[in-house]
């Protein structure tokens, strides 16, 4: 796995110290309340009696969410991702815990001598195996001294984090190979027997070519079909176990967007305006830019004319330094000022190699220290490639000998940026960047072009204190006739002219409202509402919403006035079977046909088919025609929109029956889910206490 990838651009690494102030700031106010309550102290959830401590947890939350954003530099965190990262989070938890509590029961365990043979044997692990660290550099083949030198060399390395990042790999290789022994273990207990081999490769090779006429449900008028409420209900009780439910809740809400008002676009403008002065008198404009700009990742970046990002900016090509232009509208709707602020000559790109020590690593004076000794060693006659691939964490350019190929001005972070493309041919730089320390070399560039660098402030266009006060006051005022008057939620609607929008079946567990993204806040609020409550404002999105809870339903059963509709069309169905079985008692297929309306029709199936060419998707009709009688006509089959009456006319072997081969598809089959299948036995016998809709 490539550490820098290709050194894309990445947010910063405030979200991990964000999100644990944010999760103190939950706790303490949840712990206060629990306080108050007398409750025991709080905790994330139980698996299988085991406690999952809120801070523990957090820190798994945060250390994927430090992983993802270093493995994707357009990783961006919000409300909704930070939720999907807390279901993975928990749901690894629990694997963790039952899968170690059955290598525990098992006796699934990995002896030091086993370890060391996986680590550096003749059966070493995959995994490190394809390590280029931990390869021979001539032939490319795995040595095991190598290996065993790295992790002796890391293990006295002064600093813990190198340490302690090879301990959590080894854990996870452990982890992979207790699993790989427990999944050979439930593989190898999966059986077939003869009769199975025997039935399946019969139904696979036969095929039924029958007749059939169809009978669809609509052909009978319904109004001589309506259940009575004795029906109904007899079905309901018969079906009950069919209607069980989670517990859920549904809402309507309506949103008061907020809109910023003409003078708040012209307050923008003129604020912007204030600036252009100071602007273009100001030498640190990168300051200035992160104290009145709105968007905080720009990178500001030397392009020729035709590599502009911004059509307005081709005005300062061939201005003077220090110009500047605007404010104008940018296309993505916020209001921009922009300044020259160099022109140079440089390559429009440029061909590099570099060897990367990463902060995980170890500290950035270390390895400058190590980058130092390297860059030495190559001015002394070593060769670059094999220093590469014996010392960089970059696998990916490793394998290369460090070769990072040709890449053009901006591709990379602005320290590596800017060393490639102001170094002459051949020069050697070391250069701290978030990914760790570097040392580069450029290798080649390409012809040197006029480009120039634009440095600029853009500002979104905010509704000002008045705009949201103005806002704020309609939903007020909704929400206020809501509960002191009998008026209902869609009444008042309709005579307001708004939008009614609504999001059924909530749970607990949900991240947000179905069409208000990052709107946990108000899943927390209908955790707590009971029927016909009416909310409070909620800001959501630079909107304002008021939510109704319409419906609040038990764990358990469905009650039978929500069915009543659904089980009304299931009881008129069958009450048209019924009459159409009495009706066409041993009757033949022509007489049927000539009756409805309707001519006989053929198909041919395979016990194995999914569908019926002229029926649809039918299996309970594909059983019936193969466990019927060849010489008589059958009974009508209940499908799902119409009555079917079929006869049987030939059947036919495709090929001679293999049961051998058949076996050992269904065994390989059979095998390829027992793994997933027997966790989710395993989960769904387990004791699980989550708590989580509690805190977050």
């Amino acid at each position: 796995m490539a550490t820098l990838g290709n050194i894309r651009k990445r947010s910063g690494l405030l979200l991990a110290v964000i999100g644990i102030a944010m999760l103190a700031f939950i706790l303490g106010d949840f712990m206060q309340s629990q306080r108050v309550g007398g409750s025991s102290q709080i905790i994330i959830g139980e698996i299988e009696g085991e406690k999952v401590m809120p801070q523990d947890f957090q820190n798994k939350v945060e250390e994927q969410i430090e992983i993802q954003g270093s493995q994707n530099p357009n990783f961006s965190i919000n409300e909704a991702t930070r939720g999907q990262i807390r279901n993975q989070v928990w749901n690894q938890l629990i694997r963790d815990i039952l899968m170690n509590n059955q290598y525990n029961t098992l006796g699934i365990a990995l002896s030091d001598k086993e370890w060391m043979e996986r680590l550096s044997g003749s059966n070493v692990h995959p995994e490190i195996s394809k390590i280029p660290l931990f390869q021979d550099p001539n032939t490319g083949q795995f040595d095991g001294n190598r290996a065993l030198m790295y992790v002796k060399g890391i293990m006295s390395e002064e600093s813990a984090e190198s340490r302690n990042q090879w301990i959590s790999y080894q854990e996870y290789l452990i982890k992979l190979i207790k699993n790989s022994k427990y999944d050979a273990l439930i593989s190898k207990s999966m059986h077939i027997t003869d009769y199975q081999s025997k039935i399946s490769a019969k139904e696979k090779n036969n095929n039924i070519v029958f007749n059939y006429v169809k009978i669809p449900y609509v052909n009978l008028d319904d109004s001589s079909f309506i259940p009575s409420d004795k029906e109904i209900k007899d079905y309901y009780s018969k079906n009950k176990s069919d209607y069980k439910q989670t517990k859920s809740k549904d809402i309507e809400y309506v949103v008061f967007e907020v809109v910023p008002s003409l003078d708040d676009e012209q307050e923008t403008i003129s604020y912007l305006k204030s600036l252009l002065l100071e602007f273009a008198e100001f030498e640190d404009y990168k300051n200035l830019v992160r104290r009145h700009s709105d968007v905080s990742n720009n990178q500001f970046i030397y392009s020729k004319k035709e590599s502009l990002l911004d059509v307005e900016w081709e005005k300062l090509f061939d201005a003077q330094l220090g110009s500047t232009i605007g404010p104008y509208l940018h296309p993505e709707g916020y209001y921009r000022i922009a300044k020259l602020v160099d022109v140079q000559k440089r390559a429009d790109s440029v061909k590099a190699r570099h060897i990367l020590i990463s902060n995980e690593r170890m500290t950035p004076d270390s390895a400058n220290i190590i980058l130092t000794q390297l860059k030495n060693k190559y001015e002394d006659g070593a060769d670059f490639g094999e220093l590469a691939q014996l010392n960089s964490d970059d696998k990916g350019s490793a394998i290369k000998g460090g070769d990072l190929g040709w890449f053009t001005e901006g591709r990379m972070v602005d320290q590596f940026n800017e060393a490639c493309f102001s170094s002459s041919k051949g020069q050697l730089q070391i250069v701290e960047t978030q990914f760790g320390v570097h040392l580069i070399q450029v290798l080649d560039h390409s012809r040197k072009v006029k480009k120039i660098k634009i440095a600029h402030i853009d500002r979104n266009v905010s509704a000002s204190t008045e705009t949201f006060e103005k806002y704020h006051k309609q939903a007020r005022e909704f929400a206020g006739k809501l509960m002191s008057t009998n008026i209902s939620f869609d009444s008042l609607i309709n005579k307001n002219n708004l939008v009614k929008r609504s999001d059924y079946q909530i749970v607990e567990t949900k991240n947000s409202i179905s069409g208000l993204p990052n709107s946990r806040e108000i899943v927390k609020w209908v955790n707590l509402a009971n029927k016909g409550d009416i909310s409070d404002i909620f800001e959501i999105n630079n909107s304002l919403v008021v939510c109704y809870l319409l419906e609040s339903r038990d764990e358990g059963f469905t009650q039978l006035n929500t069915l009543n509709e659904e089980i009304s069309s299931i009881v008129m169905m069958q009450k048209k079977y019924d009459y159409v079985k009495k009706l066409y008692n041993d009757q033949d297929l022509d007489s049927i046909a000539s009756k409805n309306s309707t001519t006989v029709q053929s198909a041919k199936i395979n016990f194995s088919s999914n569908s019926i060419t002229g029926i649809g998707f039918e299996p309970k009709l594909i059983g019936k025609i193969f466990s019927s009688s060849d010489t008589k006509y059958n009974l009508p089959v209940k499908c799902s929109n119409s009555i079917v009456y079929f006869k049987t006319i030939s059947t036919d072997s495709i090929q001679v029956i293999n049961e051998s081969a058949e076996r050992i598809q269904l065994l390989n089959a059979l095998k390829s889910v027992s793994n997933v299948e027997s966790f989710n036995a395993l989960k769904e016998k387990a004791t699980l206490i989550d708590n989580r809709a509690e805190i977050y």
